[in-house]
């Protein structure tokens, strides 16, 4: 019983065994056939593209960067316009309550305040690339090619008739040709002489048509793949130029981009500086309130207290810097204006010099 037992052992091993190594040929298999149609797939993907296919995805790609490009300037273009109008409401806010109020306050104290006028007009204006980069649809020149081919094939054919006639003393009048369609026993020694009679021999018509269909045929064939040749040697050329200035298009928009991000970026910063200052402004146009309601009008700005006379100078000093800030023109040339820069950082110098004497 035990060498029963010892021998089906045996066999089960052996049977695993033989059922492991038919499950590693098969599985070898499996990967054998699934590499082969990557080997075939790459073969195809290496497979060289024509200059018209190349004409095709160059145009396509110059079309994406366009579009891409034109996309984010825009995006950006609606951002900026959508700050613009915030600053536009608090600039007209501030110059038409607080400014003019604290004007009205110190003509009363009999002050003596100058507006400054504007030395350029006011402008915010976003600059964007003006070059026109048109990308074309591209075309095999096969319909041109087949026309072409056709009047070169009628031209052989006529060649052919005209030297035939000529060789053969035959008269023929393109006139009458027109009229009535030559017959074929008119024809036959033409042909005759083209199949074989030019070079001394017996001639044979049905050997002369063959030779002007065969010659009619090649040289519409050549005039074809001629034009075919040319027109892919000129979209390649056309395709290569609008890729390379799409390139350009895409950097000039992208340098519009950051211009016009550097412009919002200083919008945001004058907006609320606006705000700031109009409420600085206001608490000091209730000082002069008070004092017009305590010491009354003088005749001259000299005569109120000095603590009076120096808030008419706080006035006008926040009037001066807040009109310039708003007055120089944000940009100049599409291009974000130096003179604005400083404006804005000379507004917040004051700003800040004014809220640390509150906490003094």
């Amino acid at each position: 019983m035990g060498n029963k037992s010892e021998i089906n052992d045996v066999k089960q091993t052996e049977e695993e065994l033989v059922l492991e190594e038919g499950t590693t040929d098969s599985s070898d298999g499996v990967l054998e056939e699934e590499i082969q149609p990557t080997v075939q797939e790459e073969k195809e993907v290496t497979k060289p593209r024509s200059k018209n296919d190349e004409s095709k995805v160059m145009m396509q790609e110059a079309e994406n960067l366009i579009n891409k490009a034109n996309k984010e300037v825009q995006e950006t273009q609606s951002i900026v316009a959508q700050n613009v109008a915030a600053f536009e409401k608090e600039k007209l806010t501030i110059s038409n309550t607080t400014i003019t109020q604290s004007m009205i306050l110190l003509e009363k104290v009999a002050y003596d305040y100058t507006k400054e006028l504007p030395e350029e007009p006011f402008e915010i204006s976003l600059g964007t690339t003006t070059e026109d980069v048109r990308v074309s649809n591209i075309s095999s020149g096969g319909f041109t090619g087949l026309i072409l081919a056709l009047i070169a094939m009628a031209a052989t054919l006529v060649g052919w008739i005209y030297v035939a006639a000529q060789k053969t003393g035959t008269a023929l009048d393109p006139q009458k040709l027109l009229e009535t369609p030559p017959t074929p026993a008119e024809m036959e020694p033409l042909f005759a002489w083209i199949g074989g009679g030019m070079t001394g021999g017996t001639g044979n018509a049905q050997l002369g048509m063959a030779t002007v269909g065969l010659s009619a045929l090649f040289v519409g064939f050549l005039v074809y793949k001629l034009r075919v040749s040319l027109k892919e040697s000129k979209n390649l050329k056309i395709a290569k130029n609008t890729y390379e200035r799409s390139h350009n298009y895409v950097a000039q928009q992208k340098e519009s981009k950051t211009e016009m991000e550097k412009i919002d970026a200083h919008i945001n910063e004058v907006t609320p500086l606006l705000e700031d200052y109009r409420i600085l402004l206001d608490e000091e146009n209730a000082k002069l309130q008070r004092i017009l309601h305590v010491e009354g009008q003088r005749e001259e700005s000299s005569e109120y207290h000095v603590t009076s006379q120096q808030i008419m100078r706080d006035t006008d000093r926040l009037m001066d810097r807040v009109e310039k800030l708003i007055m120089t023109p944000i940009t100049k040339e599409g291009r974000l204006n130096e003179a604005s820069q400083m404006a804005l950082m000379e507004a917040k110098a004051l700003y800040e010099s004014f809220i640390a004497k509150l906490y003094a």
